[in-house]
């Protein structure tokens, strides 16, 4: 072999034993800056590219008490002078740091807080949750309408959609532009009678205090299980707020969790419930 073409042969990159982390994080004029120094494994670990997985190096920073959960995060790239968006925590367990962007041993990560809709789930600017949501819709939609049930995360996304087209948003020359409700429903590939419908939901939902975040991925028979069941016990509320005795049944109703999936007895109550949930014990008939 020519030595000169031995010489100009690109060696294989090492991959790094530790990195320093410089994290950025906060809100706006709140912004925080610490340094994380010498991240090895179990936290650093490498796909078959030699690229550093992002999310195991959030998990440990978020396990230091760094309070990061649900933040919109980006790492600076050193190479093309910018931040580069990753996605929304908890993130895909593919995203990585080119290897390229690893060579000073150090990585700088901007975490800033999540922005929430009206329904108080997290935005994502276009990461891939969103992208999956999408194809399990085109999924679904191919299937039996009995299967076609939508997850509660996509209908808050597209309705925030809808309601946004027919309240206007700014063109490529900054004019705002209105679409009628029917105009918008076809922009977003969903009915107008079942948007209506799933605005309904929503918003009742909200006001029966529906955990939207954390029932993001359950599909919207959840919500709608939930709406119906506290339309029907709301009829108590004003006796509880007067502290008059209500029946054995409703108040065993009211202290079991708000929804089947519910993690813990107080993650969907409305306030009439919440006395409930606390353990204090109103009177009530036997």
């Amino acid at each position: 072999m020519d030595s000169d073409a031995f010489e100009n042969e690109e060696s294989p990159r090492t991959r790094p034993s530790k990195i320093d982390i410089e994290l950025q994080f906060g809100t706006p004029p709140n912004n925080e800056t610490e340094v994380i120094p010498e991240i090895t494994e179990p936290y650093l670990v490498f796909n078959c590219a030699s690229e550093a997985l992002l999310a195991p190096i959030v998990n440990y920073l978020k396990s230091l008490g760094y309070p990061i959960d649900n933040s919109m995060i980006w790492y600076y790239s050193p190479t093309a002078h910018l931040n580069v968006y990753c996605g929304n925590d908890p993130l895909p367990s593919s995203i990585s740091i080119p290897d390229f962007e690893l060579e000073g041993e150090k990585v700088t990560l901007i975490c800033r807080g999540a922005i929430k809709n009206e329904f108080g789930t997290v935005v994502s600017l276009g990461s891939t949750p969103s992208i999956r949501a999408k194809q399990e819709e085109e999924t679904t939609h191919k299937s039996s309408r009995r299967t076609k049930e939508r997850k509660i995360g996509y209908i808050i996304e597209k309705v925030s959609k809808w309601r946004k087209l027919y309240n206007g948003m700014p063109n490529t020359k900054g004019e705002v532009v209105k679409l009628t409700l029917e105009e918008a429903s076809t922009k977003v590939g969903i009915s107008k009678k079942s948007l209506d419908d799933y605005l309904l939901q929503l918003r009742f939902g909200r006001k029966f205090g529906f955990n939207f975040q954390e029932h993001k991925d359950d599909k919207v028979g959840l919500l709608r299980a939930y709406v119906k069941k506290f339309k029907r016990l709301q009829n108590y509320s004003k006796k509880i707020r007067e502290g008059e005795p209500i029946p054995a049944e409703v108040v065993a109703l009211l202290q079991e969790p708000g929804t089947p999936a519910c993690k813990h007895n107080r993650c969907c109550a409305p306030d009439f419930a919440l006395p409930f949930k606390q353990g204090e014990s109103p009177m009530f008939n036997v």
